[in-house]
């Protein structure tokens, strides 16, 4: 039996055929995906924290904060789902700070297939790891942005003639049709606005994503670890931010900042 346990963050991953995935408690690493076919015991330990402050809290707020660093952190702000409306460079020193440093930078406009084909946006420095994430299949860059706000009026056009959120009962499931993203991406750039089209980049090729998978799941269960603490099965897969389990899965990136244990029997 190994065992470890920490503080939650999502789980990193490596490029590779699979992805090979490692949790991250206590910010150091703990391979997964060589854990696929074991009996995997997952244990939420009753304790929370901000990851930003540490201070201890009942809830999280965004994936890991308390509310009062939720409520002014940068990070935490509306441009992160909004981006067309990313105001940082308005901002006091710190918001200034933050815009030149992840906003006033290039970004990218992809398509990728999850559920389905998705429109998203995402700074340059994280393709793939975003698509991964996602749990998407395939993806691929479509528009190279200056900044964060341009990315996103490009995504709001495209969105009203396809989806910008993934249905991950789907995703999981891999019930997802097969779709051609570069023919995909011509109808994209006809609903792009005339104004922001000196953006597009017509040269890139769909990057395909395998995940560490024995055995999909035919309908899909979400566990939840504060009404049962305590949960164990046989790991069959890893795919985005959920551990597979059969049918039922595990979003790790719900319990950010929870501490939990894990424990695999050798």
């Amino acid at each position: 039996m190994t065992t470890v346990s920490g503080q939650l963050e999502k789980m990193t991953h490596e490029d590779g055929q699979p992805i090979a995935y490692s949790l991250v408690l206590d910010e150091e690493l703990t391979p997964i995906t060589n854990r696929i076919g074991q009996k995997t015991s997952i244990k939420f330990l009753g304790k929370i924290e901000c990851i930003e402050c540490n201070k201890k809290i009942k809830k999280t707020y965004g994936e890991g904060y308390c509310y009062p660093c939720f409520d002014n952190l940068p990070v935490t702000d509306l441009c992160m789902v909004k981006p067309e409306l990313c105001e940082h460079e308005f901002g006091d020193e710190t918001d200034q700070e933050y815009f030149q440093k992840y906003c006033n930078i290039d970004h990218f406009v992809y398509l990728s297939l999850t559920s389905g084909v998705k429109v998203g946006v995402t700074r340059h420095f994280n393709i793939p790891s975003r698509w991964i994430d996602q749990g998407a299949i395939k993806g691929l860059i479509i528009a190279k942005t200056p900044q964060r706000k341009f990315a996103g009026q490009i995504e709001v056009a495209l969105a009203k003639h396809m989806a910008d959120k993934t249905n991950w009962r789907k995703m999981l499931t891999g019930d997802v049709e097969e779709i051609n993203l570069e023919e995909f991406r011509e109808k994209a750039l006809e609903w792009t606005p005339e104004e922001l089209k000196s953006y597009i980049v017509r040269d890139e090729t769909p990057q395909e994503l395998a995940y560490p998978i024995n055995e999909s799941p035919k309908k899909v269960s979400s566990h939840n670890l504060e009404k049962e603490p305590e949960f164990s099965g046989v790991l069959t897969g890893i795919k985005g931010q959920y551990l597979m389990f059969g049918n039922k899965v595990i979003n790790l990136r719900k319990y950010t900042g929870y501490y939990v244990e894990f424990s695999f029997e050798d």
